[in-house]
C-alpha cells in the first residue's frame, strides 16, 4: 500500500524526457510480447494508419511531430519546475518551444526539401504551438502544485504474456479542500481524430495509463485528469473494472490480430483529414 508521495517521488532518479507514441510492431521478448499503448490506439482507429504510420521515415504525419515536440516542451517546463529552475515561467515555454520545433532542422529543411503544403503546415502549427504554450502556462499557475513523475515509461503485463507499455505524463499532488490528492494527468494537446467525442470516452492511453499506476504503486484512490490545451478544459474522469476489462480485451485481440497480420480496411469521413491518404489510396 501506497502511504506517502515520497515513494512516488523516488521514480525521479531514473526519469528521461522520452519520446511518445513511437509506433513499432509488437516484440516478441522471453516468449512474451512487448506493444505500446499508442500502437493499440493506431490499430482501433485504422490498421492502414497503423501501419502507414510505422513506416513513415519522412515526417509526413506532421501532426504528430506537433504532438510530441509540444509534450516534450511541457515536459522540460515541468522537470524545471520540479528542480525549482523557473525563473520565468513564460520566456522558458517560449524558449523550450523554439529549441523543439525548430531543433536539428535548418533553413534548407524547411524552405526547400518540403512541399508549399508541408511549409504552410509547418508554419501554421509553429504559430499554434505558441498559442498553446501561452494557455498551459495559465493553466499551471492556477494551481500550486508538486510534480512527482513526468514524461516517465511504464510497462505492465495486462494479459498473460502481453507486455503493455506507454507514458505517464505527468503525476502531480495538489492540495484540494484542505486534502492532499494525487493527480494522474494526460495533456490533450490538437483537436485530431483521436480527441472526438467518442474516443474521449473510452480514451485507451488514459485508460491504460490509470490501469497501470493502480497496479503499479497500488494506490487505493488517486484522481484521473485530461487538461484539454486548446479549450483549458480540466476533466477528472472516473474508471472502473468495466473499462479496464474492456482494456484488455482491446489489447488482446489487436495483438492477435497484428501477429496474424489481419489489417480490416474501412475508409469513411476520417479518411478525407488523413496524412496518409494519398499512398493509402495507390497502395491499397
Amino acid at each position: 500500500m501506497l502511504t506517502r508521495t515520497q515513494s512516488l517521488r523516488d521514480l525521479n532518479n531514473k526519469i528521461q524526457i522520452n519520446d511518445l507514441y513511437i509506433a513499432a510492431t509488437p516484440l516478441d521478448i522471453n516468449n512474451k510480447v512487448m506493444v505500446d499503448i499508442s500502437d493499440i490506439r493506431d490499430f482501433t482507429f485504422c490498421a492502414r494508419y497503423y501501419d502507414l504510420k510505422n513506416k513513415d521515415q519522412n515526417e509526413i504525419n506532421i501532426r504528430n511531430l506537433y504532438d510530441k515536440s509540444l509534450h516534450r516542451t511541457f515536459y522540460a517546463y515541468l522537470l524545471a519546475l520540479q528542480e525549482d529552475r523557473l525563473d520565468s515561467t513564460l520566456e522558458f515555454l517560449k524558449y523550450r518551444w523554439g529549441k523543439e520545433w525548430i531543433k536539428h532542422k535548418n533553413t534548407k529543411d524547411i524552405l526547400i526539401t518540403r512541399s508549399s503544403v508541408w511549409r504552410d503546415s509547418y508554419e501554421k502549427l509553429r504559430k499554434k504551438g505558441i498559442d498553446a504554450i501561452f494557455k498551459f502556462n495559465e493553466i499551471m499557475l492556477k494551481e500550486k502544485q508538486c510534480p512527482i513523475i513526468i514524461g516517465h515509461k511504464y510497462q505492465i503485463e495486462i494479459i498473460p504474456n502481453v507486455i503493455l507499455t506507454g507514458t505517464y505524463e505527468y503525476v502531480r499532488e495538489l492540495t484540494i479542500n484542505k486534502q492532499k490528492v494525487i493527480q494522474v494527468v494526460k495533456f490533450i494537446t490538437s483537436t485530431n481524430r483521436f480527441n472526438t467525442n467518442i474516443a474521449r470516452q473510452f480514451d485507451l492511453e488514459l485508460i491504460a495509463t490509470a490501469y497501470a499506476f493502480k497496479e503499479t504503486f497500488n494506490v487505493d484512490y488517486f484522481q484521473v485528469v485530461s487538461i484539454e490545451i486548446e479549450t483549458k478544459k480540466i476533466t477528472v474522469n472516473t474508471y472502473t473494472e468495466k473499462e479496464y476489462n474492456l482494456l484488455k480485451e482491446t489489447v488482446k485481440n489487436v495483438v492477435l490480430s497484428i501477429q496474424n497480420d489481419i489489417k480490416c480496411v474501412s475508409p469513411d469521413k476520417h479518411c478525407f483529414h488523413c496524412e496518409y491518404r494519398n499512398i493509402c489510396i495507390n497502395t491499397l
